[in-house]
């Protein structure tokens, strides 16, 4: 019995047949055009990427050799033809087939509801789970600047008032996944709030239980958007304007606007968030719009409040009201402020809305205002010991 040469070769394969040659080059032919067509579609690229809610990379310039190559790749890549398609079909089959999310930052929740998870992706982690803690001298920075912004503006005389919204997950933890399980420890935001009442020099208004409350009644966040919505944003106005109020000196601000909560007509309101467009699946997640924002912002002449500014100075809109006797303020917000801008500026005979999380001074100097607003989300914040006043 002959036993096989553990050093031998393999045996040649036989070249393939050449039975078929019309459909060899029908199949060569149609894998050329496709690399062509797609090569092609740069003629005709979007101004931005309809997933990553970012702008496309840019052409790299040609004398910066060491970097050419890989910058062109990123170039070509976002304005390869038929990209949006293929991400949508990706982004459609990891949704229905697996029930996993495509979007690193989006977590697919139960009845339908998605969460936000950061822009690091890590803030279930560290503002909910507790298993990414913050520090004791983390929390406390953050009271050491506020407190700092604080004073700043009462040698101004000028009342200074705080508000943190809740993230989604705060308010709705019970559509979470049930593997997220129960917080390991105390939220980062309890500890903050707690910090600053103990401290007692800065005006917190604590928005969770206000929340929590009217939660019973209507959906205050929405469930395919990391935002809360009109419902929700008209809950944190009166809590913080009973304290802008409180603040105030005595008549200064006689009554507070109650918010202007446009009508839901059912079958016609439906909204798709942020969350439902990453995942590229916006009709799937398509819900009902209890309080639809673009009926308030499309009809000004119900509000008093208008916009003075052209918007282009960017991070900052400025808005009037011609109400004889009403205060000024400044609000520094983030986005969560967008359904709040509305219903706050109904309050104020002038506020300038600034996009930004580090207190200004000179803005400060410059619009000697009654009050001084800060609206921050939960998953920020750390950010104004990240961002010190200048």
């Amino acid at each position: 019995m002959s036993r096989a040469d553990p050093l031998a070769l393999p045996q040649v394969p036989p070249p393939a047949p050449a039975t078929h040659p019309r459909r060899d080059a029908m199949l060569a032919a149609g894998f050329c055009a496709a690399l062509a067509l797609g090569g092609l579609g740069v003629l005709r690229a979007p101004a931005a990427l309809e997933f990553e809610f970012r702008a496309l990379a840019p052409w790299p310039v040609p004398k910066m050799l060491r970097t050419f190559p890989g910058e062109f790749e990123r170039a070509f890549a976002d304005r390869f033809g038929g990209r949006s398609a293929l991400l949508r079909l990706h982004h459609r089959a990891m949704v229905d087939l697996f029930g996993v999310s495509p979007a690193p930052n989006v977590m697919i929740g139960r009845d339908g509801w998605l969460y936000f998870l950061g822009e690091d992706g890590n803030a279930l982690e560290r503002h909910y789970r507790g298993t990414l803690p913050i520090g004791d001298a983390e929390i406390a920075a953050v009271v050491a600047e506020l407190k700092r912004r604080q004073q700043f503006l009462a040698s101004l005389g000028i009342p200074y008032v705080v508000t943190i919204v809740p993230d989604k997950f705060t308010i709705y933890p019970e559509h979470l996944p049930g593997w997220v399980g129960a917080p390991q420890a105390s939220a980062p935001l309890e500890r903050l709030i707690a910090a600053l009442k103990a401290d007692g020099t800065v005006r917190i208004v604590d928005l969770r239980a206000p929340l929590r409350d009217a939660k019973a009644r209507n959906r205050l966040y929405y469930a395919t958007d990391s935002h809360w919505n009109m419902l929700g944003a008209a809950v944190g106005h009166d809590a913080i304007m009973r304290e802008v109020q409180r603040a105030l000196p005595p008549g200064k601000l006689a009554a507070i606007v109650p918010p202007a909560i446009p009508p839901y007509l059912p079958g016609v309101d439906f909204y798709a968030g942020d969350l439902a467009r990453q995942l590229g699946y916006p009709r799937r997640y398509r819900e009902a719009d209890y309080a639809p924002i673009a009926k308030v912002l499309g009809d000004p002449g119900a509000r008093c409040a208008r916009r003075t500014d052209t918007g282009a100075d960017e991070g900052f809109e400025f808005y009037a009201c011609a109400r004889p006797g009403l205060p000024r303020a400044v609000v520094y917000h983030d986005s969560m402020a967008i359904p709040l801008i509305p219903l706050l500026s109904e309050n104020f005979g002038r506020v300038v809305y600034v996009s930004s999380r580090r207190l200004d001074p000179a803005l400060i100097l410059r619009e000697r205002p009654d009050v001084v607003i800060e609206e921050t989300v939960e998953r920020a914040l750390l950010a104004p010991a990240a961002l010190p006043m200048r």
